[in-house]
């Protein structure tokens, strides 16, 4: 989901209980789910329910930093969604994450929206970061409708440090803008730009206006598409993460190609019409994975030869042009064969 400039898949340091989980590119995977209940329940905006997630002895959970996401086991095991958690990472009994019911989506929010009520308990099997706060200069921060929630513990954060920063907080009415009571709080540094109220922005003079700062986005697709587009074409430091796939343009005819898997050697073949995770998983290699669609990251692997055609919504053209990781659920190859590290 990050498309900002990176550090080329390399893990950072996350905490992990030992023998319960692994780690790759700021991703804590829990082979043994955490079992959490929802502690309480509240509706904030239109269509919008925050939840807040606590183990049931009151202990603690992992750290997590500014822009991390969690995956959430619902409905058994038959539905995997990632949510951002929108709560302070300083504090380490609660995990909070909000919730806006997609009306014609995959089942996910109608599922939350149905099913976890207070008291209901919940399974997480990941906690990842791939949306990463660390900004190069003053951080201003543009988010959209439900896209505030990995943005509001940046803002944490940055207040705590000192930091100057800025927000641009676009939505129809506040009905469709959770959290917008406690954020215009926080005074001058926060614009609430309501388009019933006073038409659209003008995006692009106003990012040029401020083209020194380093910029945060999250949204729908089309205010992601105009930030990058400005962003390019006037030289703008931008971060961004997702909530759906960026359209990519997909040649004709997909070619065959193989994938070794080191260390074992083992060869997959991964013909036209199966996607490189599909090949894999029917060969048994164990590769974790969810969103299916280049968002999520959890199918992420090293590549160790070969060239990847990267398809997804998360690498920079920087990372896509280092070639050490791909994510497999929608990224193929441009040469006849890939090896990739389990």
């Amino acid at each position: 989901m990050n498309l900002s400039g990176g550090d080329d898949c390399v893990a950072t340091g996350w905490s992990s209980p030992p023998g319960n989980s692994t780690m790759s590119t700021d991703t804590q995977i829990f082979h043994d789910p955490l079992q959490l209940v929802v502690a309480k329940r509240t509706f904030i905006a239109h269509r919008v329910a925050v939840l807040e997630l606590r183990r049931p002895d009151g202990g603690m959970l992992p750290e997590w930093t500014p822009g991390s996401h969690i995956a959430l086991h619902l409905d058994g095991e038959a539905m995997i969604r990632e949510y951002s958690l929108c709560g302070d990472p300083t504090a380490r009994d609660v995990w909070r994450i909000a919730v806006a019911l997609v009306k014609d989506g995959r089942g996910g929010s109608r599922h939350v929206h149905e099913q976890l009520h207070e008291g209901v308990c919940v399974e997480v099997i990941r906690l990842a970061n791939l949306f990463r706060f660390e900004p190069a200069a003053r951080p201003h921060f543009v988010a959209g409708g439900i896209g505030i929630t990995p943005i509001l513990p940046m803002i944490a954060t940055a207040a705590v440090a000192g930091q100057d920063w800025r927000l641009l907080y676009l939505g129809k009415d506040r009905a469709t803008m959770p959290f917008a009571s406690e954020l215009e709080d926080l005074g001058a540094q926060v614009v609430l730009a309501e388009s019933s109220m006073r038409g659209r922005v003008d995006l692009a003079s106003y990012v040029t206006e401020n083209k020194r700062d380093h910029f945060y986005c999250c949204g729908p697709e089309g205010l992601i598409e105009a930030m990058e587009t400005i962003a390019k074409n006037n030289g703008v430091s931008l971060t961004v993460e997702r909530f759906t796939p960026r359209v990519v343009q997909a040649p004709a005819g997909e070619a065959p190609f193989e994938v070794i898997i080191e260390p074992t050697g083992q060869t997959v073949q991964v013909p036209p019409d199966k996607t490189t995770l599909r090949a894999l998983l029917e060969a048994g290699v164990p590769v974790p994975n969810s969103c299916g669609e280049g968002t999520c990251g959890s199918c992420e692997m090293v590549v160790l030869a070969g060239e990847p055609d990267h398809r997804d919504s998360i690498l920079s053209d920087d990372e896509r042009a280092a070639n050490d990781c791909m994510f497999v659920c929608v990224s193929r190859s441009l040469t006849r064969s890939l090896t990739l590290e389990l």
